[in-house]
């Protein structure tokens, strides 16, 4: 019985070098959350696919120890962990297993489902996320931007796996991922998207003919040259793409006649989630430690200063209340194990 074709050219799979320097992120809940903060988790998992748990089940009571301690035996790099309290939603971008972690508020945000059920032919595909999305970061770097805008765009970029553009494969291309800042009302904005290429120069519906695996219904034409002069008579808005946002196709891509060297204009679709993201504060640690940045709160060099010095009291106090009930214990169990011995003498 013969055995099916290997393609060691398009599916190449990754060496172990490879596979380690790819980001991995955990994405779970903290606490107590309602259905749509759960929903939400759920979206974002979809976003981060290939290289997160999708399917993964939190309970209430797991800690954020719990993750660390089982971060380096699955090779996770990163975490984003959602809450709900009584002021809205939060979220927490933390690197394992030292930190930074970034304090967002998840100022609005709206399901994948709700936005697909927007748009007049969602736009869904499985094979779009077996392959990491491409990130893009937008209006992040300038002279006012302070150093928590630099913390923030390697934060977020270091969660997705850099690209080499001499290597990368134009089929890898498949999803992209905003993040916005926008000035005015000082959020941002995360947005989720699939990139689509479509013919240029041509109406919708002669796209119909050359997209379409099944040709549309000629019934009430004489003949297919009515069909395509009709749609000669149709608006300009019908003819959505033209050549100054077309590119031309270095190689093959997914889709019919998306061949090498041929024109084709690049259309993003709304996937999901959306969310409106407001920076409240970055600490040096995992969820602890040094407060690097506040959004309400500043202080003076003296004030931190002093927070930093009680910080190192409290570690030191830390460590010694530690070695005193590490000593404790092994005084205990060498008293316990004299006990048997004399138990065993007098026998």
């Amino acid at each position: 019985m013969g055995h099916g074709r290997k393609k060691k050219r398009t599916h190449a799979v990754p060496t172990q070098e490879e596979f380690d320097d790819i980001p991995k992120t955990l994405v779970v809940r903290s606490g107590t959350v309602g259905r749509s903060v759960s929903a939400l988790v759920s979206d974002v998992r979809q976003v981060m696919q290939p290289h997160t748990a999708v399917k993964l089940r939190e309970r209430a009571s797991n800690k954020i120890k719990d993750y660390v301690a089982v971060s380096n035996h699955l090779g996770l790099t990163h975490m984003l962990l959602f809450s709900q309290t009584e002021t809205g939603t939060n979220l927490r971008i933390s690197r394992f297993p030292r930190g930074p972690t970034l304090y967002m508020r998840v100022e609005k945000y709206a399901l994948a489902k709700d936005c697909l059920r927007l748009q007049k032919t969602p736009h869904t595909s499985a094979a779009e996320f077996l392959t990491p999305p491409l990130i893009i970061l937008n209006n992040f770097a300038g002279e006012n931007k302070g150093r928590e805008f630099k913390l923030m765009t390697t934060m977020l970029q270091n969660m997705f796996p850099a690209i080499n553009p001499s290597t990368m494969r134009l089929t890898d291309a498949r999803r992209v991922v905003l993040f916005n800042y926008n000035e005015e009302t000082g959020l941002v904005d995360f947005r989720h998207y699939a990139v689509v290429v479509k013919p240029v120069g041509v109406t919708k519906g002669v796209k119909r003919v050359i997209l379409s695996k099944n040709m549309p219904s000629l019934a009430q034409f004489d003949d297919i040259s009515d069909y395509v002069l009709r749609e000669a008579f149709a608006s300009e808005s019908d003819v959505e793409d033209g050549p100054e946002n077309s590119v031309t196709l270095a190689q093959d891509y997914v889709g019919r006649n998306n061949a090498k060297n041929e024109q084709r204009a690049i259309r993003l679709l709304e996937l999901g989630p959306r969310m409106d993201l407001r920076l409240m504060k970055i600490e040096a640690g995992l969820c602890e430690g040094e407060v690097i940045y506040h959004n309400y709160i500043s202080k003076t060099k003296e004030e931190l200063a002093e927070a930093e010095h009680q910080r190192q009291i409290n570690l030191t106090n830390q460590a010694r209340r530690r070695q005193q009930q590490d000593e404790n214990v092994k005084r205990k169990k060498a008293k316990k194990g004299a006990n048997n011995s004399d138990s065993e003498d007098d026998a």
